[in-house]
């Protein structure tokens, strides 16, 4: 046969090529309310931004004897300008439990259950680290629309070269897998994404197609005691070219299972980053009103737990500077109602170090570091009501006289 028509599968965008030159497509629509940037990955260039909203048609589901898929999906065309490309966007389980989720979902559909569109758009979003996210894409020159421009009279030419990208997380971009070419282009069946990307359904941590292979992945439990910690640790260069680490921070609230994703990259670290607990510790004490730290002034723990702004809620500062002789320095997240963290850019910026005493009484941050090779520099913040940081004393003394013992 000359050509073969795309025939658009259910909920994975399984893509079957048929032969009669028909669409047949049932499906249910779900708002997007994610946006994403794509940037240049490998020796390939990804072509579009896949997750601009200029190109959401929402997520589809389709169902029926032959052309029943297996996962979510999303799909993009149009012929009327010069931008015109074809691609699809393909969210497909790890786990086979999600798998199997919704083929049964898809099994109910005629039955009348989980026809609410919102059903899906809740459980794709929930956990997306949870999918393997494909873009599928088709460049203009393959698509005849000789009988049409419309999505009925779409067809694939001969040799038609399509291009897989992979979604990394971690980086925020689309990682070129491989391009196929082929007379009749078979990218359709039920179980295509998992024959020809096995390494990717091993494990849930997608590791070799990322573009710097090499991330480290840690989890904490226990530091905080309504939130658990993982951390991705890969390793990026700046506009400078020199080498940082760059790490994801995923916290779980363990009430409401809702996640927040914190991208963090550290201004210079000397060791590899680890937030498990040998690395981590918890100065947050509600029944003790002054707390004294241990920290090293040459060491120093990479994760702490705190009530940094004495409101009752867990805070926690992360390593942000090794090197310096005045010891290492921190940047500061802070717990707000909503129980979201968001970073406090003053105590990052201007306390830097980690406090040597916590006074809970007098809310107060007492800082005490090395200043150059013969002296100790001592600093003291505070709270105010507006909640607005003062320093209110600062002081440097000899090192010979040991301050760091005899602060009151």
């Amino acid at each position: 046969m000359k050509n073969s028509v795309i025939k658009i599968l259910a909920i994975s965008s399984f893509y079957f090529i048929s032969c009669n030159g028909q669409v047949s497509t049932k499906k249910t629509q779900v708002l997007n309310k994610g946006k994403e940037q794509t940037k240049n990955i490998n020796n390939e260039q990804s072509p579009v931004d896949f997750f601009d909203q200029k190109y959401f048609n929402g997520y589809m589901i389709s169902f029926g004897d032959e052309d029943l898929s297996e996962h979510p999906y999303r799909y993009y065309y149009n012929y009327n300008n010069n931008e015109v490309q074809w691609f699809s966007i393909n969210y497909v389980p790890k786990d086979i439990s999600l798998y199997n989720y919704w083929v049964n979902y898809i099994k109910n559909f005629d039955s009348g259950e989980n026809k609410e569109s919102s059903t899906i758009e809740k459980m794709v979003n929930k956990d997306l680290s949870l999918y393997n996210i494909f873009a599928v894409y088709i460049p203009k020159k393959y698509l005849d629309i000789s009988n049409g421009e419309s999505e009925e009279a779409m067809f694939f030419k001969n040799n038609t070269e399509v291009f897989f990208y992979l979604y990394n997380s971690f980086d925020n971009k689309w990682v070129f897998l491989k391009k196929v070419q082929r007379k009749s282009p078979q990218i359709g069946q039920r179980d295509f994404f998992y024959k020809q990307f096995p390494e990717l359904f091993s494990s849930d941590k997608v590791l070799k197609l990322n573009d710097n292979k090499n991330i480290s992945i840690t989890e904490n439990l226990t530091l905080l005691k309504n939130f658990t910690f993982k951390f991705s640790t890969s390793k990026i260069q700046d506009e400078n070219g020199s080498e940082k680490q760059k790490i994801k921070i995923k916290l779980k609230n363990n009430e409401t299972n809702k996640i927040q994703e914190i991208n963090f990259t550290p201004k210079l670290l000397m060791t590899q980053f680890d937030g498990s607990p040998p690395n981590s510790i918890s100065y947050f004490d509600k029944e003790q009103s002054i707390i004294k730290s241990d920290q090293e002034i040459e060491g120093g723990r990479m994760l702490i737990a705190l009530d940094v702004n004495f409101d009752g809620l867990e805070d926690f500062a992360i390593i942000n500077y090794q090197g310096s002789n005045g010891g290492p320095q921190y940047a500061y997240y802070v717990q707000k109602a909503n129980k979201q963290f968001v970073l406090d850019s003053y105590l990052t910026e201007n306390v830097r170090f980690f406090p040597f005493e916590i006074n809970k009484n007098k809310k107060t941050l007492t800082i005490v570091h090395p200043s150059g090779c013969c002296q100790i520099q001592t600093y003291k913040f505070q709270i105010q009501s507006n909640g607005e940081w003062k320093n209110i004393y600062s002081n440097i003394e000899d090192i010979q006289q040991n301050k760091i013992t005899k602060i009151k």
